[in-house]
């Protein structure tokens, strides 16, 4: 399994910030979580792979800068990666499945009345649609990324070159 982090740090993670941990195995949930931090927020990542096509993670990173410029060794996986791994696999510990849920465009109803019973599904759409947004990740990703976080915040967003 290739995950950010390590199952011994995650416990002491956890309860520095008063998160009560469910009984669960841990290294499948980071597993999952690590999939979730490099899905969501993988093509934002400044850099390339170290270790190229072939490497499990998107980190560690050749040529990665954070968001006040200072390099990030190539050897390095951030500790605000490993973060948000924590973030992501308690989360997932609590729901299995929660971070990545299946979508099938035809089934999200837009608009939906009780009385003469009438619903309405979207048109098209895509699994972004219903990924959770979990504004702690965002946070401790932020200074990583090197474009912006939410589409709508796109147009005033500073990009690096």
């Amino acid at each position: 399994m290739a995950f950010y982090g390590t199952a011994a740090a995650f416990q002491p993670y956890c309860t520095a910030r008063g998160y009560t941990v469910p009984a669960g195995d841990v290294e499948p949930a980071l597993t999952r979580g690590s999939a979730f931090i490099d899905g969501t927020y993988g093509s934002r990542f400044p850099g390339r792979k170290a270790g190229g096509r072939g490497q499990a993670l998107a980190w560690p990173r050749v040529g990665a800068v954070d968001g006040n410029g200072d390099a990030i060794a190539s050897d390095e996986v951030p500790a605000e990666v490993e973060h948000a791994t924590y973030e992501a696999a308690l989360r997932e510990l609590r729901s299995p499945s929660s971070l990545m849920p299946d979508f099938v465009a035809a089934q999200a109803v837009k608009r939906e009345r009780v009385d003469v019973i009438e619903t309405e599904y979207f048109a098209g759409g895509s699994a972004n649609d219903v990924r959770p947004v979990i504004a702690v990740i965002d946070g401790l990703l932020a200074g990583l990324l090197t474009s912006p976080l939410h589409a709508s915040t796109q147009a005033s967003w500073p990009v690096r070159a």
